[in-house]
């Protein structure tokens, strides 16, 4: 059974009357024949599908009208440049032989669509939009002046060294005979005990199982009609249906055999033992102020010994302008160049980071160092 046909409609250039139907070959307002002419749809853009619900406004030719109607296109009358049905062996517009003209109605959209694409004017070329650098080079530059005033270096000097403290302590080590366990002996360490215990856990495989599992698929629910649509050329289209499939999800449950696995634990020999060790008891602390720094005399008996020395070097620097003191560590060797009552220079940044001491054209002498 063939497809079933649907009516197209066209448009009159001449006089701009729409919806004309597509089995008129002559419009119905200023009598000019159907010349090149383009057919379509009413309601449908060509090349879309159509479920069977969107069919409404779909006008299908009776019966009869399609017992009349002809499947093939239009052929395209050279002469007059009508469009004719082609049952019509001459021009229904001027009489011409149909012998005497080859075109049909597809080859004509091509030629017009080629004559279209020659005499195409060229799309000017859009000037490209002229960036304003003037107002971006200002920004930048207000930028890079900020970064360089900030950054820039200020020298002061009214400052004068107030103070000079230090302190130096060093850490005492004991010998004490120390309890400790472990899986292994240190050397020196005699054993006074042993016993198992758990060292680590293995993973073994005990037994399979079975267990459900979910699994799912895609399956085909129904099938449901679609429609496209094809333009024969002679105002009328033709109906083709498809059946497109409808996909659903099906879930449906599997027993598979899963291994389960037990921590087995793993003994091994923990060893009690005695060692002797050098052990941290305590500190001996020095402080002072001056420059005669000394360490402290720790004092040690027959089982210690001197382990770590530690020391900080200080000074207080006043603010002669502001009055204000402010204490920094210092290495020891810029620490003992200082003297209490020297004037010194101090350079800074505008943000206030970084300051140390230097000669009076900015020059390091030595960093300034947070007293901790």
């Amino acid at each position: 059974m063939a497809n079933k046909l649907v009516m197209g409609y066209w448009d009159c250039p001449s006089c701009s009357t729409t919806g004309i139907r597509g089995d008129v070959h002559s419009c119905p307002n200023c009598g000019r024949a159907r010349g090149e002419v383009k057919f379509y749809m009413k309601g449908h853009t060509e090349g879309n599908a159509r479920k069977e619900s969107d069919l409404a406004d779909v006008e299908y030719l009776t019966e009869e009208q399609e017992k009349d109607a002809s499947r093939n296109s239009d052929w395209y009358c050279s002469f007059c440049h009508s469009l004719n049905p082609d049952t019509a062996q001459n021009c229904l517009s001027c009489n011409a032989s149909r012998a005497s003209s080859e075109a049909n109605y597809f080859q004509m959209h091509e030629a017009l669509a080629q004559r279209e694409a020659e005499h195409a004017e060229p799309q000017p070329v859009k000037p490209k939009k002229r960036i304003r650098l003037l107002p971006i080079l200002l920004i930048a530059a207000l930028i890079v002046g900020v970064i360089l005033f900030m950054n820039a270096n200020v020298t002061r000097g009214d400052y004068e060294v107030a103070a000079l403290r230090w302190t130096r302590s060093i850490s005492v080590q004991q010998r004490r005979l120390m309890e400790e366990s472990g899986w292994t002996v240190p050397d020196g360490g005699t054993v006074t005990g042993e016993h198992r215990e758990i060292h680590h856990y293995d993973r073994v495989l005990d037994h399979y199982e079975s267990v459900p599992v979910q699994r799912s698929r895609r399956v085909i629910d129904h099938y449901e009609t679609t429609y496209t649509y094809t333009d024969l050329g002679n105002g009328y289209y033709e109906q083709v249906p498809h059946e497109e499939p409808v996909y659903t999800t099906e879930y449906y449950t599997v027993t598979e055999r899963q291994p389960v696995y037990r921590q087995e634990p793993v003994y091994q020999t923990r060893y009690d033992y005695s060692i002797w060790r050098w052990v941290n008891t305590r500190t001996a602390d020095a402080a002072g102020e001056g420059k005669n720094a000394v360490w402290p005399d720790p004092g040690l008996a027959e089982d210690e010994r001197e382990s770590e020395r530690a020391a900080a070097y200080l000074v207080t620097i006043r603010d002669t302008k502001k009055g204000t003191e402010t204490d920094y560590r210092l290495k020891e060797e810029d620490w003992l160049t200082l003297n209490v009552g020297e004037r010194i220079f101090i350079t800074t940044k505008r943000s206030g980071s970084g300051p140390y001491i230097s000669d009076e054209k900015g020059e390091k002498r030595m960093d300034l160092l947070p007293a901790r």
